[in-house]
């Protein structure tokens, strides 16, 4: 449960930001769906690859249960989050440090 909360966390963090300094890192729900798309296959053919070849495991007291195939459905919402929250805190940070 653990994973769920921190993932849930990250998507907060970024929706906040996103309402508080008023910038959107999509311009289209096209492109959203394009580049979320894009990220989430890759992620997830590279998170299937990486468990099939044992380089890690997710097992432990920390996640729900709900498995698709190898991965838990925390790792399947973490390929939606975590790249939104990277490229938002990104956005925010350029935007800050950014010679006026």
């Amino acid at each position: 449960m653990e994973y769920l909360i921190i993932i849930l966390i990250f998507l907060a963090s970024a929706l906040f930001i996103e309402w508080k300094y008023h910038f959107h890192i999509y311009h289209t729900r096209k492109e959203r769906l394009i580049v979320t798309g894009i990220i989430f296959v890759i992620g997830i053919a590279w998170d299937y690859f990486a468990t099939w070849r044992g380089h890690w495991s997710f097992h432990g007291p920390g996640l729900i249960g709900i498995r698709i195939g190898w991965l838990p459905i925390e790792e399947f919402l973490f390929m939606l989050v975590i790249p939104f929250w990277a490229i938002t805190v990104y956005k925010l940070i350029d935007e800050k440090l950014k010679v006026r």
